[in-house]
């Protein structure tokens, strides 16, 4: 009984440390986003910046766009540009604008990924790159989707007595 509390009791201190780890890394992680200045290089339709942070490595742009041009906006993109210190576009982002009616307004969420991004500015396109208009799609199936599985389980069959992907023995 001595011993079953013992190992209760390091369960109780693993599950406690975890939650610890896991609390503490997310305040870590939301503490290093900083507010980002953006500039939005057009007047109509309107874009309203809710939120727009960014670490050294990446951001986000949240926000929202209202038609205030008194006509149906339809296939437009809503693009952002990153630019370094040296003025060097180092990353474009787009959000789509499906159709948007006069005075409706509609959320956007931009991310980029890049470093040393000090200016950013939003602007409105016609287009955007051919990846984003066709995404691939890749779909597997049934037969796929077993072979992975059984491959899979023939690897971990196969590796070394005690090691699995030598990283924990057992």
């Amino acid at each position: 009984m001595d011993k079953f509390k013992k190992y209760l009791k390091y369960a109780l201190l693993l599950v406690l440390l975890f939650i610890f780890v896991s609390i503490m890394s997310k305040l870590l992680i939301i503490s290093m986003y900083k507010p980002k200045e953006c500039t939005v290089l057009f007047e109509n339709p309107k874009i309203e910046i809710i939120d727009s942070k960014a670490t050294n490595a990446n951001g986000y742009i949240y926000g929202c766009i209202t038609n205030t041009t008194g006509s149906t906006i339809e296939n437009k993109f809503i693009k952002l540009d990153c630019y370094s210190e040296y003025d060097n576009n180092i990353n474009t982002g787009y959000a789509q604008i499906f159709k948007l009616e006069p005075d409706e307004s509609q959320y956007f969420t931009i991310k980029y990924k890049c470093q040393g991004t000090e200016r950013v500015e939003i602007s409105m396109s016609d287009t955007a790159p051919d990846y984003l208009l066709n995404p691939i799609d890749i779909e597997l199936t049934q037969t796929q989707k077993m072979a992975l599985l059984f491959g899979g389980l023939i690897v971990i069959y196969y590796m070394p007595v005690g090691y699995l992907f030598g990283l924990f023995p057992f």
